[in-house]
């Protein structure tokens, strides 16, 4: 299992490298995660998280930008997006015991991006639906699960 977590990670690195990020920065939620994101269009991006605290986790979001506000034009704009993806976590929980989650992710982010700096700040919802596994199979074998969790990310456009 954890062959295949080093798989991932590396395989992320380097599409996160090759794919030439757009915009990059930091969400703060129940730990911290790297975010990168990558332009397909106008329209839409994908949005990956590297998540470093509590485990090793990895999140990929197929996400769409759904509108613009002009609430603040002196100052900047606010803006709607949401998606739909996945992501796989390994964590260790309590004590001695790892455990592994495969997810169904989904995201809505309210979003502000400053006029006079690259900067965005960004409150997000993403919660998650899927499978737990005990990876040391001490007690629970295996089970659905879900989690709601949010966060606020602060990106820098590139």
């Amino acid at each position: 299992m954890k062959k295949l977590l080093v798989a991932l990670v590396a395989l992320f690195c380097v599409n996160a490298v090759s794919a030439q990020v757009n915009n990059a920065g930091i969400r703060f939620s129940g730990g911290i995660d790297i975010v990168g994101q990558y332009d397909l269009s106008k329209s839409n991006y994908i949005d990956g998280r590297l998540t470093l605290s509590g485990g090793l986790g990895v999140t990929g979001i197929y996400t769409w930008r759904l509108m613009d506000f002009n609430w603040t034009p002196q100052y900047g704009k606010w803006f709607l997006d949401a998606g739909i993806g996945g992501g796989f976590t390994n964590e260790t929980l309590d004590v001695g015991r790892s455990y592994s989650f495969l997810d169904v992710v989904g995201s809505i982010k309210l979003g502000f991006k400053f006029k006079k700096a690259p900067v965005s700040i960004i409150w997000d919802a993403s919660p998650s639906f899927g499978l737990w596994n005990n990876v040391d199979q001490t007690l629970d074998r295996g089970y659905s699960h879900s989690r709601g969790w949010g966060g606020v990310s602060v990106v820098y456009h590139f």
